[in-house]
Parts: C-alpha cells; sequence; structure tokens
C-alpha cells in the first residue's frame, strides 16, 4: 500500500516519457554533462548506477541477481493484491 503520496511528483512523472540510449563508453561522461543542462531532464541516477552494476556481473551472477529481482517484483504484486501468493506446498512442488 503506498502512503504519503507526492501528487505534485506523481503527475511530473506520469507526463512524461522515458527513453534508452546507448552511448559509447568514451562518450558517456561528456553526453552527462550536456543532458543535465537541459531544465526539462531529469537523470535517473540510482537507476543509471545499478544498470552500470550489472553490467559487470559475470552472466551466471546476473542470472541469479536478475531472479532475485523479479522475485521482489513478485511479492510487490502480491502485496498489491494483483498475484495470487502460492502455499509453500505448491512452491515446493514446482522444484
Amino acid at each position: 500500500m503506498i502512503k504519503n503520496i507526492d501528487y505534485q511528483s506523481y503527475n511530473k512523472i506520469k507526463n512524461m516519457k522515458q527513453i534508452v540510449l546507448n552511448i559509447p563508453e568514451s562518450e558517456y561522461h561528456f553526453f552527462m554533462k550536456v543532458i543535465k543542462n537541459f531544465p526539462f531532464v531529469e537523470v535517473d541516477e540510482k537507476r543509471n548506477k545499478l544498470l552500470a552494476l550489472e553490467a559487470k556481473l559475470t552472466p551466471a551472477k546476473l542470472k541469479i541477481w536478475l531472479n532475485i529481482k523479479e522475485g521482489l517484483k513478485e511479492v510487490e504484486l502480491i502485496q498489491q493484491g494483483k498475484l495470487k501468493a502460492k502455499s509453500a506446498k505448491e512452491f515446493l512442488n514446482e522444484l
């Protein structure tokens, strides 16, 4: 359940679009300096750091990490009532 909603921030985010750009590593810092100077652009530094850390993981560790993230998303959906929780017996039967 969401508490203390900041409606101004919500409306601001709701009215924005997201884009994904692939920038050469050698040009990244320059590009970020330029893009941050636009008053209408918001850069999600937290997400950028997470993506950078994920890119450094080995394929095996990345697979584990992505499974953990998926599990956490499922927990959120269960808490929101959008997904039915499984019993321990159902879970063990899947293994």
